[in-house]
């Protein structure tokens, strides 16, 4: 009867131990990475800033906004649960953002809701500066 405990208990181990060995990153090199992470998403957020302007068409803005939802997913991953409140508060912005960029019809005058998809990458750039603070990205 103590034998099924013990290999159950020895595997269980096994598991943990191999588990442990998987995640090697230093708290330095984790902040590193969610930095990086956080400039590759400035960087995707700007670029998308540049697509509004006039003889963008709406493709264009949709690939820029794809890459604006790439990078901010890296930066979540990355970033994981550094400040709880500072990360619900970007995830709200960029939902918003990408309902905005969905709202825009596909023979929409881009220069027309250029305004709108602009305040919207401005809720993004303040959030994600606050974010970013609390990486201590230095």
């Amino acid at each position: 009867m103590t034998k099924p405990v013990l290999t159950g208990l020895i595997t269980w181990g096994a598991i943990a131990a191999l588990l442990a060995g998987c995640n090697s990153s230093t708290p330095s090199e984790n902040t590193d990475q969610a930095c990086a992470s956080a400039d590759a998403f400035r960087t995707a957020v700007n670029d998308f800033t540049d697509t509004l302007s006039p003889g963008t068409t709406v493709d264009e803005v949709q690939a820029a906004r794809e890459d604006v939802q790439r990078t901010f997913e890296d930066l979540m991953e990355e970033g994981g649960d550094v400040a709880e409140d500072k990360r619900e508060a970007l995830n709200k912005a960029v939902g918003e953002f990408q309902t905005a960029v969905d709202a825009v019809p596909d023979d929409a005058a881009l220069l027309e809701r250029a305004a709108v998809l602009r305040a919207e990458v401005a809720k993004i750039d303040i959030t994600r500066d606050e974010y970013v603070a609390e990486l201590d990205c230095g």
